[in-house]
């Protein structure tokens, strides 16, 4: 046994295992390179090519959901977007959490205008504070 020894990454005799496919540009139609499979993106670019990864789906679902019309609340199908829900709830997470950095702090406001397709959130709280990185050159909490 001391002088056979096996070269690493053998191939297996395992007949269930189907062998590597070859990356040859011209290795039959359809087949793509490892370099159009795998490109490198910055960080933004992965984010506006797979938004879903971070905030949720972009598709539009309808769901019967519970809503607040006419002074009661009231069932209702409802269209929506779950990754723009996703934003406007991390929105109004970080609006309450200044309450808790600002004792002071009385007001939350939302404001949905249908026409110009905005939504603002106002709170009456110190903000975060920021300050300039200064090797770095951008705001930044501290």
């Amino acid at each position: 046994m001391a002088g056979a020894k096996k070269a690493p990454l053998t191939t297996s005799n395992n007949a269930n295992i189907p062998p590597p496919e070859t990356t040859n540009a011209g290795a039959g139609a359809g087949k793509k390179t490892i370099e159009q499979t795998y490109q490198k993106k910055t960080q933004l670019e992965h984010i506006l090519l797979r938004p879903d990864t971070y905030i949720g789906s972009i598709e539009k679902h309808t769901q019967t959901l519970w809503v607040y019309e006419d002074e009661q609340m009231v069932q209702k199908s409802i269209t929506y977007v779950p990754g723009l829900y996703k934003i406007f709830d991390e929105i109004l997470v970080n609006a309450a959490d200044n309450k808790q950095r600002d004792p002071k702090m009385d007001s939350v406001k939302v404001t949905i205008d249908v026409e110009s397709n905005s939504i603002s959130v106002y709170n009456n709280g110190d903000g975060v504070p920021v300050e300039i990185h200064q090797e770095e050159g951008f705001m930044c909490r501290n």
